[in-house]
């Protein structure tokens, strides 16, 4: 009887536990901090995860998503190596939602909601870009054997000399835009080719592109000493080498990309982007699974890798790459076991690889040209080779690098690449002084209130700053500054009983 009395308290005791994990109380913050990115009002998912209004009608969606592991988006091994912004949940926050969904996915005390981060109307950057250019209105001429390459050079228009910080691309038809370069021509005679359909931009000036599911591109900066970026002479223009895929014939796209910049007056150290590992010599036989290599010597001399980009389509299975050094180290880059076609980006590392002088650079893959591979677009297998259609297989992986100066291997590059966001109030709050260098004081509209919650976000929704208080006289909160946080643009976001209000705040010392 005893015993049983233990387990019937136990049994209890796991339901109470579970009938108190609540979407404002355990659930809210993990999908800001890992899906908000893309789920939100104006982003590039179906359907906006900013508020229990939003999340309670796809629950079952969700849940399947976290189980199958298909969300987050992520496919790199961070067993093998970490990343910056990775969108990893851990076992405690997958457990935590599917245990909440299962139990009803109560919504608990709305006024205990954290504060959501904020998003603008258009891209993921939602602070105002220093340039955008807009490709002309373009009809796809790809046929159902063939993929439409084609290249629009755009002039900037820029008078002075400018160096970039961040870019995005936004395409105007996410449903055909297969890819996108983005290419600086200084010279501005790159010339538009929309006529041969095998344009594949220039052979210099590479900055960085486009695939599905990529983030924007932001460099690192601390805003003194450490600038990393791009720079771009007056009267350059800007070259989008797009790609779109058989099938898509008479679909319209007009792609967007947007730009900031650093102040004039900001040094930086230029990056180069590249494919230091290719192959466009191998043959993959029908119904067999084939390995294919590539290897680099730097020779003499030293880097710093930012950044590493794996390209395959939709016959590659695994990829990875490595560096061995002159002393038979082995300097990790990438590993991804289980290639996903939609989702590719470039993988920031959380800090810099120094690469040692004569260094060798290795990448391997393997592509699944059986009838298993569902997402073979042969049926029966055919032989593959190299080429440019998304029918045929590519074996590239790029990396973002400059030449290595002393202490780059010691940069937190998460913390080093945001940009801010622009005001979206929806009730009033004075944020004052902005910009601010020590301190920002909050006035609030309304003097009573049960509970507020005052958070202080970057761009990616990582939160710096909780502030609780419960019910008071004032109608004043105050954020003091941290003395290392970097110049640049943050935001607040305030739940007072449930209602939000939310804006940017400028640093600047």
């Amino acid at each position: 009887m005893r015993k049983g009395a233990v387990l019937i308290f136990m049994i209890f005791s796991v339901t109470l536990t579970m009938a108190q994990n609540t979407w404002s109380k355990n659930v809210a913050q993990i999908v800001y901090d890992n899906c908000s990115n893309c789920h939100n009002p104006n982003g590039i998912a179906p359907f906006s995860l900013l508020s229990y209004a939003d999340v309670k009608p796809n629950v079952f969606s969700i849940k399947g998503s976290i189980e199958s592991g298909s969300m987050p988006p992520w496919i790199a091994d961070t067993k093998y190596e970490r990343y910056a912004h990775e969108r990893v949940l851990t076992t405690e926050e997958k457990v935590a939602i599917l245990d909440w969904i299962d139990t009803g996915s109560p919504e608990g005390d709305a006024s205990k909601t954290p504060p959501p981060p904020v998003y603008g109307t258009k891209g993921f950057i939602t602070q105002k870009p220093d340039l955008e250019l807009k490709m002309p209105v373009y009809s796809s001429k790809a046929t159902a054997n063939g993929d439409d390459y084609v290249c629009f050079s755009v002039p900037t228009e820029l008078t002075t000399d400018k160096k970039i910080r961040g870019f995005e691309v936004i395409p105007g038809n996410h449903a055909i835009v297969h890819h996108a370069l983005v290419y600086i021509d200084g010279t501005g005679n790159y010339p538009t080719d929309t006529t041969a359909g095998v344009c594949t931009g220039p052979t210099k000036g590479l900055i960085g592109g486009y695939v599905p599911g990529s983030p924007p591109t932001v460099f690192p900066t601390n805003g003194t000493d450490f600038n990393l970026g791009f720079s771009v002479k007056a009267g350059s223009n800007i070259v989008l080498a797009m790609h779109y895929p058989e099938g898509s014939f008479g679909m319209v796209d007009s792609t967007i990309i947007r730009f900031w910049f650093y102040d004039d007056a900001t040094p930086i150290r230029e990056l180069s982007t590249d494919p230091l590992i290719e192959n466009w010599q191998f043959v993959l036989p029908a119904n067999k699974e084939t390995n294919v290599n590539a290897q680099r010597n730097i020779g003499n001399n030293e880097y710093s890798i930012l950044s590493v980009f794996p390209h395959m389509h939709l016959l590659g299975s695994r990829i990875g790459s490595y560096a061995i050094t002159n002393a038979n180290d082995t300097i990790p880059f990438v590993n991804i076991p289980h290639w996903d076609f939609e989702w590719q980006e470039f993988l920031f590392f959380n800090k810099i690889k120094k690469l040692p002088k004569f260094s060798t650079i290795h990448g391997h893959g393997t592509y699944d040209n059986t009838s298993k591979n569902m997402h073979n677009p042969n049926n029966p297998p055919v032989v593959v080779r190299p080429g440019l259609n998304t029918t045929d297989e590519m074996f590239l992986i790029y990396f973002h690098y400059l030449p290595y100066q002393a202490g780059d291997e010691d940069r937190d590059i998460e913390a080093l690449t945001t940009l801010g966001v622009k005001n979206l109030n929806p009730i009033h709050v004075n944020a004052y002084p902005n910009p601010a260098n020590n301190k920002v004081y909050f006035s609030l509209d309304e003097l009573v209130y049960q509970s507020l919650q005052l958070r202080i976000y970057d761009m990616n929704g990582k939160a710096l700053f909780d502030l609780r208080k419960l019910k008071t006289d004032t109608k004043e909160v105050v954020w003091d500054i941290p003395k290392n946080l970097t110049n640049g643009q943050y935001y607040y976001s305030i739940n007072m009983d449930g209602k939000m209000a939310r804006g940017p705040i400028n640093v600047i010392r």
